[in-house]
């Protein structure tokens, strides 16, 4: 086998490697959660297999962006070799793929944190069996639209098979621009930030805990609009003060998609303090906290699937 075609099979590996921890997390975790056994350390460490995987991708995939390695679609597509660093680096969220892994890589870095509060809070299986099933969807796009594939069989029969492209197509170039280094970042934390209170509301759901779980879920939640809010005005701005798009964002799908799911976060605030000082609200909170995130998949769906193409 060619030194190419084992880099690329390496990346594929990590992810599917990846993949599999959170499946096993999330079983382990379900285990025992129900007391079918007791697998806690086994959870544990497969959500840290993935963990690993993860972080282990995110460096191949910048280090492939970074060494000009064209074999790979994903770089080829995004990337160039007159594009200064900084916005090189922001060829590894550029895309559809790229974007992908990020999101899963601040899951996973808020999944470490999420660990530790949740053993700290004794929620610990019922929540992380559902981030981790979480976790494992956003990896399983990953397999779907992976950023590994290679140039060869990401386009079949248009380039020799071993003929390596000397310079890739570049960064749109509206999106060369000191913003790009800043807005999708934190826009993504939020998108996994909205994952925290979706568990921890299906955690109380499967615990029966209706009223704990709300002192709980508020430093996240309040952690979500706050990341999700800099995600908005940051892309608020740029449309409107770098790009004059006429308006904010002009209409933009992929700005306003983003703006929903805040709005609803952001009514759960208030609900929660609702319920906390008058024991109201109990269902509007469940449904709130689980529709934030819901809608943060579904906005993704409908900005990255090319729906909203003819729009």
């Amino acid at each position: 086998m060619s030194k190419n075609g084992m880099s690329t099979m390496l990346g594929t590996l990590v992810v599917w490697i990846s993949f599999f921890g959170a499946l096993v997390a999330t079983f382990a975790y379900y285990q025992t959660a129900t007391k079918k056994k007791r697998r806690a350390r086994l959870a544990r460490r497969s959500f840290s297999l993935m963990v690993s995987g993860v972080l282990a991708a995110s460096v191949l995939l910048m280090m492939y962006i970074l060494r000009h390695q064209f074999e790979y679609s994903y770089v080829w597509s995004y990337s160039s070799r007159d594009l200064p660093l900084h916005l090189l680096v922001t060829a590894f969220w550029a895309g559809q793929e790229g974007s992908f892994l990020f999101w899963s890589l601040c899951s996973a870095v808020i999944g470490v944190f999420l660990l530790q509060y949740t053993r700290r809070n004794q929620i610990e299986y019922e929540t992380m069996a559902v981030y981790s099933l979480l976790q494992a969807f956003l990896l399983l796009l990953m397999i779907v639209r992976s950023p590994f594939t290679s140039i060869w069989d990401a386009f079949p029969g248009q380039i020799p098979d071993g003929q390596i492209p000397a310079d890739g197509r570049g960064l749109n170039p509206l999106l060369q621009n000191f913003w790009m280094i800043i807005h999708p970042p934190v826009l993504f934390i939020g998108f996994a930030a909205a994952a925290v209170p979706f568990s921890l509301a299906v955690a109380a759901l499967w615990r029966n805990t209706f009223s704990e779980w709300i002192a709980r879920a508020y430093p996240w939640v309040l952690f979500t609009v706050v990341a999700l809010g800099a995600g908005l005005m940051l892309g608020g701005y740029w449309a409107y003060g770098v790009l004059g798009w006429g308006g904010w964002w002009g209409w933009d799908p992929v700005e306003n998609s983003s703006l929903i799911p805040w709005i609803i976060s952001a009514a759960l605030l208030h609900t929660m303090v609702v319920q906390r000082k008058t024991g109201k609200l109990v269902r509007t909170n469940f449904v709130l906290a689980l529709s934030a995130f819901l809608l943060v998949i579904y906005s993704t769906f409908l900005t990255r699937s090319g729906i909203l193409g003819e729009s």
